[in-house]
């Protein structure tokens, strides 16, 4: 029987291009779709002017809940489309239906009485619990349960946690920490560095580990002026402060969107030539630098394109939804495996010393 052997550190440049021109190509439509959509009917309970002043949180809520629901199907084996066999009208299915629960996940926010403030404490929370529970903490809980149950299980888990942390003086995860497990998992960075340990250990040494990165990064932030280290945060637990310049939260933005793509869709390359972990480590810079470089192009465009700084806030974000969908339900990126310099099994550093 003929095998392929895998290849080390290939480049797909083709293929790579094309992932990323599907990514934020259907980016920037959907996010200019969506746009007039929350203005004519919006999620919130806005009215008048404040539509124009709160339709980018309809826009990034409404996304990111569609995403969030994507992913749990994902880690849950599919469930329930994972009786679709042909993987492509499954990807379908999974985002159409997706895209309909998470507005009204959206819209079940304010059904709640909840308002405006609750919004990123619980959607911080739900992103955070299924990256711990099923990325970082590789399914751990539910592992050998069929597709229904993990579901379920997962689900449950996820609201009850954070119904707890939003009712709490925690109120919220900061999502600070979300484009840096992106890069971490999408270089494979983080498994390197936390390989041969056992879960649930992996996972909170994972999340140590993006603790320190985002306590760095804040303080890089403070010193060049665009964090306030005084500021009152979402919750009163957390005393780190908050960002004092929209460019800060755009920054964030553009690197939720561009990490997970420029990884996944490049394999990594060309940093797959160099062993773990400087090659992981200058995969994330490389992401870092990229993410500088269109904050400021996208700034300015503000006044030039966008309206103002909340129409560009949309547009920065609506990758992070399609750089996933793209990669889990539709396998561009993931289509053939590939080994970094120094890995012996593609997509594990378990047997490496």
């Amino acid at each position: 029987m003929q095998t392929t052997a895998i290849e080390v550190a290939p480049s797909r440049l083709p293929s790579a291009l094309g992932g990323l021109g599907l990514i934020f190509g259907l980016g920037i439509v959907s996010c200019f779709v969506v746009n007039i959509i929350v203005k004519a009917a919006p999620i919130g309970p806005w009215a008048g002017d404040q539509i124009a002043e709160m339709y980018w949180l309809d826009n990034v809520t409404w996304q990111l809940m569609a995403l969030w629901w994507v992913l749990l199907s994902v880690v849950s084996g599919g469930f329930p489309f994972h009786r679709i066999e042909d993987p492509v009208t499954r990807g379908f299915v999974t985002l159409a239906v997706a895209w309909l629960v998470g507005w009204l996940s959206a819209k079940g926010i304010y059904w709640a009485g909840l308002d405006a403030d609750w919004v990123f404490p619980v959607i911080g929370c739900i992103f955070f619990f299924i990256a711990f529970f099923s990325f970082a903490g590789e399914n751990w809980i539910v592992a050998g349960m069929p597709p229904h149950r993990q579901f379920f299980i997962l689900l449950v888990m996820i609201a009850f946690l954070t119904y707890v942390v939003t009712n709490s003086s925690i109120r919220w995860i900061p999502a600070w920490w979300f484009p840096f497990i992106e890069m971490g998992s999408a270089s494979g960075v983080l498994a390197y560095l936390t390989r041969r340990m056992t879960q649930p250990g992996k996972a909170l040494a994972q999340i140590g580990i993006l603790f320190l990165v985002v306590i760095c990064f804040l303080a890089i932030s403070s010193s060049i002026g665009v964090w306030d280290t005084e500021a009152p945060g979402v919750g009163t637990f957390w005393t780190i402060g908050y960002f004092s310049d929209p460019r800060w939260l755009l920054w964030f933005m553009v690197a939720c969107s561009v990490s997970y793509a420029l990884l996944i869709q490049l394999r990594n390359w060309p940093f797959t030539l160099i062993p773990m972990p400087w090659g992981g480590i200058l995969a994330c810079l490389f992401c870092v630098i990229v993410t500088t470089i269109v904050t400021l192009f996208l700034a300015s465009l503000v006044g030039p394109v966008f309206t103002d700084m909340n129409e560009a806030l949309t547009y920065a974000y609506m990758g992070t939804h399609w750089s996933f969908v793209i990669a889990l339900l539709f396998g561009f990126g993931n289509d053939r495996p590939y080994l970094w310099a120094g890995q012996k099994t593609s997509g594990s550093w378990e047997d490496v010393d």
